[in-house]
């Protein structure tokens, strides 16, 4: 469905750029305003900062959610859900470990403050599609704000990014995965993803950074999202969970090989991955998990697949993709649905709960923003990306995090060679 009848602008307003794009948004970036980029969300949504926000943060021993610093009463995704159903979207971006609470999965506990959710409402956005620009608003009609901002292009320095370094070496992680098979063998689960956190001290501005990143990169899930102590730099490729009238789709993405720049050696590789055993029982079995899940809040019968292990090419790599669909039951709202499928099961395993627990005890530290959800809410419709290939940018460092699915077939080596090629995206300057 076109995204302006799912967000519903009460005004649509035509505006010339007057510098090519992205360009032309620098100064609005510098500024704050949250930034959704890729064909994934049907074109870019830039939105002007200052709408109510939304934020929920740990203190030690439950979440605490505010919206506009007044304290609410509930869990975050009933608040969430509650809040969302105004007249104006918003957009925002959840963690792993909320979502794990939420759902009753077992999870790293947060340190004392840590930021579990944000979402900023949007009273007007810039929407821009094949080079056609529109203000969108939402309530009274657009102001100037934008042009003025659009106006005033300004030149923003090189960043500059050091080594991004494991937190753990090669031996460690060999260890790791080898702890996951023995796990397997036992029966305990079928597949786990397991993750390492990549450390890079950076300078420059950040606006420069997403610029930069999406150029390379080309994600279809692509987000700029500023949040309090931090920034989130997403380039995703994986839809999460979409919500549109009562039609739920999640794509699922396991199976990965780099891209070398050889048309014919990367179709063969690509072809390769699609016959791999390994890679056939992971994917599958995740399929399963996500139809398991979406099947707790769909209306009986209706889970289907209709695409699965499609081979999807991107600059530096090769995925295979599937994908759901169900149609959600009346009774379901958001808050149930969001506990059902997030977090994802193709950066948790099956079963989850089981892998979920063993996850949290091996790994180098919480998630936070990478694994949880990103994107938009409106009237009970919704688009979230997976924030995997997704850096969480503090003022001179940043975290950027990757990851594999772990089954019986799996080899060691061969998985820390795939984290490398995960984090070449962020790499390459």
């Amino acid at each position: 469905m076109d995204l302006a009848r799912r967000l519903q602008p009460s005004h649509r307003q035509p505006i010339p750029l007057p510098h090519p794009w992205p360009a032309c948004v620098q100064g609005m970036l510098r500024q704050g305003a949250p930034w959704l980029h890729g064909n994934g969300w049907e074109g870019d949504l830039l939105a002007l900062p200052g709408g109510p926000r939304l934020d929920s943060r740990w203190d030690g021993q439950r979440w605490i959610t505010r919206v506009d610093a007044r304290e609410e009463r509930g869990q975050p995704f009933g608040i969430l859900e509650q809040m969302t159903v105004s007249g104006h979207p918003w957009v925002g971006a959840l963690s792993y470990e909320l979502a794990c609470g939420e759902a009753g999965l077992p999870h790293q506990v947060p340190n004392p403050g840590a930021l579990g959710m944000y979402w900023q409402g949007v009273r007007q956005a810039l929407h821009v599609e094949d080079r056609c620009a529109e203000i969108w608003s939402w309530g009274d009609p657009a102001t100037d704000e934008f042009a003025d901002g659009l106006a005033r292009a300004c030149t923003l320095g090189r960043p500059q990014l050091e080594t991004l370094l494991p937190r753990w070496g090669e031996s460690t992680h060999h260890e790791a995965v080898e702890a996951i098979r023995a796990r397997i063998l036992d029966g305990d689960f079928y597949v786990a993803n397991l993750c390492v956190p990549f450390d890079g001290a950076w300078s420059g501005d950040f606006a420069a950074l997403a610029l930069s990143s999406f150029r390379r990169a080309e994600p279809p899930y692509g987000a700029l999202l500023p949040l309090p102590g931090l920034s989130l730099l997403c380039l995703s490729m994986e839809r999460v969970l979409g919500k549109s009238g009562s039609t739920l789709i999640s794509e699922p993405i396991k199976g990965s090989v780099p891209r070398t720049g050889d048309a014919e050696a990367d179709e063969l590789a690509g072809n390769a991955m699609r016959l791999d055993p390994k890679e056939i029982s992971e994917h599958t079995m995740i399929v399963d998990l996500v139809r398991n899940d979406l099947g707790r809040v769909a209306v009986i019968g209706s889970v289907k697949v209709p695409k699965f292990m499609a081979l999807r090419t991107y600059p530096t790599v090769q995925h295979l993709v599937s994908r759901v669909e169900s149609r959600a039951r009346p009774d379901a709202g958001l808050a149930e649905i969001f506990r059902s499928m997030l977090p994802g099961g193709s950066v948790t395993g099956a079963p989850k709960h089981a892998v979920c627990a063993h996850i949290a005890s091996v790994e180098a530290a919480p998630r936070g923003f990478y694994c949880g959800a990103l994107g938009w809410v409106h009237h009970g419709d919704f688009e979230l990306a997976l924030p995997i290939r997704t850096a969480q940018i503090f003022e001179d460092h940043l975290v950027y995090w990757a990851g594999g699915g772990i089954t019986l077939r799996s080899d060691a080596a061969r998985e820390w060679q795939e984290l490398q090629l995960k984090t070449q995206v962020m790499r390459q300057r």
